[in-house]
């Protein structure tokens, strides 16, 4: 018996040390329980990128369709062909833009009623020195040319006269300094009007080697694609109209300090005005 029961004992702690081996896989269940939380988590994480990626492409197509394009068109393009159609469908540029030397030079002086004047565009065939002659103030002249020597001469004439040339309006006798000295030397200061180069009066004095006149060389180049048209306008007022191919233009203001002339142009076939300010060529 006591044989026999040996046996029993270690059939019991074989049993108990199997039942502790039985229960210790339990713990191991819940492992797989632990992993199964963590599925689920993943599924709701998974769809989530997709909305974004979804979202950005909408609003690239509808950004670059809808807000650059009408900036590019309305901004930008319509002021190109603005000032693409101003410079070349007015057809007209300025090629000369200067003031006129006058012709006559004061040298001398009778009193302040006669003065005598050089005539810059010319030299005499024996002195071989600019001629020289007489006028009174006040007094209009006409420019005559001998048949001969085709030296040309001065005659009074009257203010209806069409063919007089000139006037000495005005007359003054003035003491200056010269050279910082105390000496003072008379100067003479004559208002000449030119009736064939036409503008106002000018003025002159006796130290001018090349005096200046108030009127303009004005040039300009009308172009019509390949053809070309030269206007001279020196001489003429504000308002003289010229052109052609069925284009008007007109002179409606000149600022000689800015080297600017505002021009209307009319077309003749629909009446439509264009007014542009052209700038004169630049000295060198």
């Amino acid at each position: 018996m006591d044989f026999l029961g040996q046996p029993k004992t270690e059939q019991k702690e074989v049993q108990d040390e199997v039942t502790t081996i039985v229960s210790s896989p339990p713990p191991q269940i819940p492992a797989p329980s632990k992993m199964e939380p963590d599925q689920p988590e993943t599924i709701p994480f998974a769809p989530l990128p997709d909305p974004p990626p979804s979202l950005p492409p909408k609003e690239l197509t509808t950004k670059p369709s809808n807000q650059p394009v009408p900036v590019v068109e309305e901004v930008s393009s319509p002021v190109d062909t603005k000032t693409q159609r101003l410079g070349d469908s007015f057809g007209l540029i300025c090629t000369k833009f200067e003031k006129v030397p006058s012709r006559f030079r004061l040298v001398s002086w009778d009193s302040a009623k006669k003065v005598e004047l050089e005539d810059l565009s010319k030299i005499s065939p024996s002195t071989k020195k600019h001629p020289k002659f007489w006028i009174r103030v006040r007094v209009p002249y006409k420019e005559l040319i001998h048949p001969t020597s085709r030296e040309s001469f001065f005659r009074p004439t009257t203010l209806n006269d069409p063919n007089k040339r000139l006037i000495a309006h005005s007359f003054e006798i003035k003491s200056e300094a010269f050279d910082y000295s105390s000496r003072l030397n008379p100067v003479g200061y004559l208002i000449l009007r030119d009736f064939k180069i036409g503008g106002p009066p000018y003025q002159m004095t006796s130290k001018m080697e090349e005096p200046l006149t108030s009127s303009y060389y004005l040039h300009f180049e009308q172009n019509m694609g390949p053809q070309k048209f030269f206007h001279d306008l020196t001489g003429k007022r504000n308002g003289h109209t010229f052109g052609g191919w069925g284009f008007q233009y007109r002179i409606t203001k000149q600022n000689f300090s800015q080297n600017k002339i505002t021009v209307l142009r009319k077309e003749l076939n629909t009446g439509k005005l264009m007014e542009k300010e052209l700038s004169g060529p630049t000295s060198l």
